[in-house]
């Protein structure tokens, strides 16, 4: 079988969509009879150091097409003016395609810009849409939430690839934390700034750390937030790569995600390798899978939610940190882990032969 993944964004090693591809595509690769390759339609492919990795402009695609002759194409991500000609050219050779949107169909990321993309996916990006042999999900919150389905959609989660058992620190306290892009609307960041209003009222002393990055009309929210704080101590800082980011989130505690939509986070499944529980909206798409196996809490999406949800974390966290850190860092392994989430990928592709 030969499976071509597509992607028009900038390549970025520690993009989210880049990540999964290098680690799909690889995982893929090493099952028998199965070859799989990304393109790049718009960026070189070398930061991403993969042999399965190829840069190939829309001028270049109709002969890449002939010449790897793929069983299925990926399409990621949606709302990309490349993705027409694309379509164009596997119309033409008969090569049925998937479209893959990281969330962009989710019934509150189609009401952001509502009218601009009512009238785009009728217009624009009609044929993409009609199209499709079957849309991919991450999970089935996902597939559910989405204003768009087919008769052959799959469900194909992100992986993530899990390190040798490391030990946590700091026994003695409760750190929380946010990673991510500094989003205001994307992330709900106007309710957990609220959630933590609250928490500084009613004088709790809790710890809360920041890592990411985003505009500076966002950044400069966030830090005149952080110094109105009198018994809260939040951190501002940047993002954090690498063998740094291992480290220190190795030692925090409860992940606080308050997304209003996404299509499934990585940082979630990133916190769950670091033994960390999560903080979730419905909107991260993982509430009911965090609630259902104790890996964390379910919140609404407001801040009094939030911060009594924050107040009950800590409480259950102290009392039972080693059981979390436990169940979150095999929860991960069995059902997360790239190996089996490629073997499964495969089979869903198979299914549809």
């Amino acid at each position: 079988m030969k499976l071509l993944h597509v992607t028009a964004t900038h390549l970025k090693p520690d993009g989210g969509v880049p990540v999964v591809l290098k680690e799909l595509s690889y995982w893929q690769n090493e099952i028998e009879n199965v070859s799989s390759m990304v393109i790049s339609l718009v960026s070189p492919v070398d930061d991403m150091e993969s042999k399965y990795f190829k840069y190939v402009p829309s001028e270049k695609f109709e002969s890449f097409i002939i010449e790897f002759a793929p069983d299925f194409v990926i399409l990621h991500s949606f709302y990309y003016l490349n993705y027409n000609y694309t379509v164009k050219i596997l119309l033409k050779y008969n090569i049925p395609y998937f479209i893959e949107p990281h969330g962009s169909f989710g019934q509150a990321a189609m009401k952001k810009s509502y009218f601009k993309k009512k009238i785009a996916n009728n217009t624009i990006f009609k044929k993409q849409l009609k199209n499709a042999f079957g849309f991919i999900f991450l999970n089935d919150a996902e597939k559910k939430d989405s204003v768009y389905h087919t008769s052959h959609d799959l469900i194909i989660p992100n992986g993530i690839n899990v390190d040798k058992e490391k030990y946590k620190k700091n026994d003695n306290q409760v750190i929380f934390y946010f990673i991510g892009r500094y989003d205001i609307m994307h992330k709900g960041l106007d309710y957990m700034f609220e959630a933590l209003d609250i928490l500084d009222k009613q004088r709790y002393t809790f710890t809360f750390n920041l890592w990411g990055s985003g505009s500076d009309k966002t950044i400069d929210f966030i830090k005149n937030k952080i110094k109105r704080y009198d018994y809260l101590t939040v951190n501002f800082n940047f993002s954090i790569y690498g063998v740094e980011k291992d480290i220190i989130l190795e030692q925090c505690g409860p992940m606080v995600l308050t997304s209003r939509y996404e299509g499934f986070p990585m940082t979630v499944l990133e916190a769950w390798k670091y033994g960390n529980p999560c903080i979730v909206t419905p909107g991260t798409n993982v509430f009911e899978e965090v609630v259902d196996n104790n890996i964390g809490w379910g919140v609404q999406l407001n801040a009094k939610s939030i911060a009594n949800g924050m107040i009950k974390a800590a409480e259950d966290y102290m009392k039972d940190r080693t059981n979390y850190i436990t169940s979150c860092k095999e929860y991960v392994i069995n059902n997360y882990n790239w190996k089996v989430i490629a073997e499964k990928s495969i089979l869903s592709f198979k299914s549809l032969k």
